[in-house]
């Protein structure tokens, strides 16, 4: 077992681990869409923050061990275009993460307030902005094209930019085909405005 065999099963175990995350994740949301009572959902809600906790240490992992191995390969793989494509990939995911984290937190804060309420009370019904709603497929996408332009290594940069553009791309409009994720009703902003209304 040499150094960069090792590297290269961690790097892979990121790839694997951050799927598993994402089927998490989607579970997560769907049940908690599905929630009878507030406790409920925030139960679903909490569950899919702290699995998405997983999703910068598997980009950090898959990054440094990428480059660890490039390393060993040569210094020469460095200016290839596949791996400029890669960090960009990397790059837009974290910041879509945080993204989505920071909206994640309000949504749980609006949780907790109503178990605080009532626990039993029904969940409200939240409309998620497009953004909120594109973005996970989007990130699919995105990982689906940075995993192919690292397997197939374009030494071109406008290829493997283009192929990470095209899976965010197609990720998003597999995003807009599923529709809104909840029947009509209220967006958070709306109930936070009315909670606003109430305190005053």
């Amino acid at each position: 077992m040499d150094p960069y065999h090792l590297a290269l099963f961690v790097h892979l175990l990121t790839l694997v681990v951050a799927a598993s995350v994402t089927a998490i994740v989607k579970l997560a949301v769907s049940r908690r869409m599905r929630a009878r009572t507030v406790t409920e959902a925030l139960e679903w809600h909490n569950t899919l923050s702290n699995a998405a906790k997983l999703f910068p240490v598997c980009l950090v992992s898959f990054t440094a061990t990428g480059f660890y191995m490039l390393s060993i390969a040569g210094g020469s793989r460095l200016a290839q275009g596949y791996v400029d494509a890669g960090l960009l990939g990397v790059i837009l995911l974290l910041a879509s993460g945080t993204y989505l984290g920071i909206n994640g937190a309000g949504l749980k804060r609006m949780l907790d307030e109503a178990v605080a309420r009532d626990p039993e009370a029904a969940p409200p019904r939240v409309i998620p902005p497009a953004s909120i709603r594109l973005l996970p497929a989007t990130n699919s996408g995105l990982a689906l094209g940075v995993a192919f332009a690292m397997t197939m290594k374009p030494a071109s940069i406008t290829v493997s930019l283009g192929v990470v553009v095209l899976g965010g791309v197609l990720g998003m409009i597999m995003g807009a085909r599923q529709g809104p994720s909840r029947a009509p009703g209220r967006s958070a902003a709306e109930l936070t405005g009315e909670r606003t209304a109430v305190s005053r």
